[in-house]
């Protein structure tokens, strides 16, 4: 007979929530960005995507640059967000404990709606976040019809 503490508990549930916690971390790690051989740590920006009934705004998050280190391009019907966060020089008598911020290049495409008006997005750096506002066709904005009920 089995003594009292040779039993294990075995909770199939736990291992399917262990399972999908370590597949999420899987997906999120991919999709979030990219790591560089070197640096071991993620470039990518992180961005939101919003849409209002005039246009789309995409607000990303790329601070310690200067906007002319960043370059913004459509290419048929992407929107390519680009630069390169470089290192700062470190002086010799400094001793790093612990470096946590990245450098490296990135680049984020984002897929455009069929219909934008690309020739008139904008875009305007502040803060470390860079917000690029892409209006909407007069086709795309939603517009509301009146019916008459009888």
């Amino acid at each position: 007979m089995a003594k009292k503490k040779d039993l294990m508990s075995y909770d199939p549930f736990e291992v399917m929530l262990s399972f999908r916690e370590d597949f999420d971390r899987m997906f999120r790690d991919f999709f979030t960005g990219f790591t560089t051989p070197t640096l071991s740590r993620k470039v990518f920006p992180a961005i939101d995507v919003c849409e209002t009934s005039d246009q789309f705004v995409i607000e990303a998050e790329v601070p310690g640059m200067s906007k002319k280190e960043i370059k913004l391009s459509i290419k048929k019907d992407e929107l390519v967000i680009e630069g390169e966060k470089k290192e700062e020089k470190k002086k010799e008598e400094e001793s790093f404990l612990r470096i946590e911020r990245s450098y490296g290049s990135f680049r984020r495409s984002i897929r455009l709606p069929s219909e934008v008006d690309q020739s008139n997005v904008k875009a305007k750096y502040e803060n470390g976040v860079l917000k690029i506002f892409i209006p909407k066709t007069e086709k795309e904005k939603p517009k509301e019809i009146k019916v008459k009920v009888e």
